[in-house]
């Protein structure tokens, strides 16, 4: 069955592209191992050269599968997973991302938090991220980075780069597409440059409504979007600049209560802002500083009142990179605080603060041509958990301009958040209460993490990466229950539990065939140790596997990608065997755009080609009751688009 429908996915290529083998080629692929990064190490450096795992997807990826919001378009890098509630994460106030099997991952736009410590299920939704057009590239960094990002930054980093037009000119894109299940999508995005005057701007809308899953079952969802974003600019010469950045996102949706079988409609609404401003200053050919301040302001607003938070997060840092002939030193301060703004459900706690000063040092040292060494540590004070080192070390072997192998050990301590402390909750659901405790006691998650990888460019049309990675961590936070009989109670609280060892690799290939084709492939590994009484990998929630394939034709009217992703032995809770007959399944996406005259282009969808039955949210039950939540099925999207 597998080999069959694969088979009938390059077909669908083939059908598709088929008619447009006699028109020239377009450029070739935008990114490879030469790609420049800046995730890794913060400053700018070639991606073969980075010692760390480290995924691009670029902003011509975005425009040819056309993704809707930032969570869409890293689920195929590899050692990413995304518990998607459904249709979209839009709709869903606790879509959780791991890295590498960890929940623990910093995000960033040009460099600034974006996390916030004390949101219910997750540190940041990246689904509300949806100013795609504004997006020059997305890193993802798969594996601590403790130094840089702050020690939270467990499982990796997610830095999202935003445009900066170079050339002295104004374009503008229009886009609208619609499909089935009541999806609509409209766009408008501005970019310019006029002189050393520079900005981008941008706004949208979308509609979604009731969708089926692979069963034909019809789901409660629906939603009304709407999105924003402004950047300006000016450069000051000398590599220097000034940037205000300010993001909108407001929205008002439907889910099931319980689950796909549930017909209750569940209505939410979120209410998030984004303000920054940047300095970043050229001070002479040797010095480099970035200096930043922002604040981030999210709203969950949902029935289950538990849920229901608005959080402030402000931040300040300062960064300063200096740079010798066979040295690099970066170093700099970061300071954040989180607000609890309002906690309808316990108003004592409105107005409750935790605040993380930070001060870091990192310094790679070319030893010889071939080797180099970065040690780093970072101090960090939290006001409610005190004082933590975070130490550093990585070593990388440059046998040549085409390979590249490092080893890393990275620490990191994870404090608990506000929510995770503070939370106590009541709520009937018919002649069963759900009881919902914090816990104050809570200890820091500790732990290190050790990586070894490489790079290696085969020759001018293939390059690939391998990662592998022992993670080691105690006084784990978990969310247990307790069953309380006579008062028919289910009680939810916050511990530390037993420790982690978590044992996995990543690996990735890409290959240009001919000017027209070209494919990669991921395949990602995850081991976490199972708990007591529960199953490996978190109980269940996250694949052993996950395999990435992705076929491309581009040509200069026309380019198509195919992109399939396996998953495999996802076992689900070990309470619940029946997951296991679920925890295997392929899901198939197709992607065409034809530049039909100058600017113009029409471009077409096609998700889930083959209509699977899955969903993604791993520790779900069994399909017939609570806790499932269908992904769509098949589902298809058309749309123009017209720039100018």
């Amino acid at each position: 069955m597998m080999n069959r429908k694969f088979s009938a996915a390059l077909l669908a290529v083939f059908a598709l592209t088929g008619s447009a083998f006699s028109v020239e080629a377009a450029d070739g692929p935008v990114y490879s191992l030469e790609g420049i990064v800046v995730t890794a190490s913060r400053v700018p450096e070639k991606k073969i050269d980075s010692n760390a795992d480290v995924s691009v997807v670029t902003s011509k990826e975005i425009a040819e599968k056309h993704y809707d919001d930032v969570s869409e378009a890293i689920r195929h890098v590899p050692g990413v997973n995304i518990a998607s509630h459904g249709m979209s994460g839009q709709t869903s106030n606790s879509d959780q991302i791991y890295i590498n099997g960890s929940k623990n991952v910093v995000v960033l736009v040009d460099g600034m938090r974006q996390n916030s410590n004390g949101n219910t299920l997750q540190n940041v939704d990246l689904s509300s991220l949806t100013n795609m057009d504004a997006i020059d590239h997305i890193e993802v960094l798969k594996g601590s980075a403790s130094t840089l990002y702050g020690s939270d930054a467990q499982g990796g980093v997610i830095n999202i780069i935003t445009k900066t037009p170079k050339e002295n000119k104004v374009s503008t894109t229009l886009r609208a597409s619609v499909g089935n299940f009541g999806r609509e999508n409209y766009t408008f995005y501005n970019e310019g440059r006029q002189d050393n005057f520079f900005w981008t701007l941008e706004a949208g809308k979308e509609l979604m409504g009731k969708y089926k899953d692979g069963w034909g079952r019809r789901v409660v969802n629906h939603l009304n979007a709407d999105h924003y974003n402004v950047k300006l600019g000016y450069d000051l010469g000398n590599d220097s600049n000034l940037v205000f950045r300010y993001e909108k996102y407001k929205s008002n949706y439907i889910m099931p209560n319980t689950g796909t079988n549930d017909s209750t409609e569940s209505h939410g609404k979120k209410d998030n802002d984004s303000t920054s401003f940047q300095y970043k200053a050229k001070i002479n050919d040797r010095l480099d500083n970035l200096f930043s301040v922002y604040r981030n302001n999210t709203t969950f607003d949902v029935p289950m009142q538990w849920f229901n938070m608005k959080m402030r997060t402000s931040g300040i840092s300062d960064q300063l990179t200096y740079r010798m002939d066979r040295q690099t030193l970066t170093g700099g301060m970061d300071w954040y605080e989180d607000e609890i703004r309002d906690y309808p459900s316990e108003p004592e706690l409105t107005g409750a603060k935790v605040h993380n000063l930070a001060f870091y040092l990192q310094d790679k040292i070319d030893i010889t041509d071939k080797w180099n060494i970065t040690p780093g540590v970072r101090y960090d004070h939290n006001s409610q958990f005190g004082s933590r080192t975070s130490p550093s070390l990585s070593i990388g072997y440059k046998q040549s301009e085409n390979t590249n192998y490092y080893i890393n050990y990275k620490t990191f301590f994870v404090a608990p958040n506000l929510y995770q402390q503070d939370v106590y909750s009541e709520m009937d659901y018919g002649n069963t209460k759900y009881l919902t405790k914090g816990n104050k006691d809570l200890k820091p998650e500790t732990g290190y993490t050790v990586e070894i990888g490489a790079s290696h460019k085969f020759d001018d049309t293939m390059a690939g990466t391998v990662n592998f990675f022992h993670t080691h961590a105690k006084n784990m936070i978990t969310n247990s229950s307790l069953w309380d009989e006579s008062t028919n109670t289910s009680i939810y609280t916050w511990n530390n539990m037993d420790k982690a060892s978590v044992n996995g690799f990543n690996l990735s290939l890409n290959k240009d065939f001919s000017k027209h084709w070209s494919a990669d492939i991921g395949y990602s590994y995850l081991h976490i140790n199972a708990a007591k009484g529960e199953n490996i990998n978190n109980n269940g929630r996250l694949p052993e596997s996950v395999l990435n394939v992705g076929v491309h034709y581009r040509a200069d009217r026309f380019d198509a990608s195919l992109d399939g992703r396996g998953v495999m032995n996802r076992y689900g809770m070990k309470a619940h065997p029946e997951m296991r007959d679920y925890g295997n399944y392929w899901v198939w996406d197709l992607a065409a755009n034809y530049h039909f005259t100058k600017g113009a282009t029409l471009f077409a969808r096609l998700n889930n080609i083959f209509d699977q039955f899955y969903t993604d949210v791993g520790s779900s039950y069994d399909p017939y009751g609570s806790n499932w939540y269908s992904a769509p099925g098949r589902n298809f999207e058309v749309g123009l688009q017209y720039q100018f």
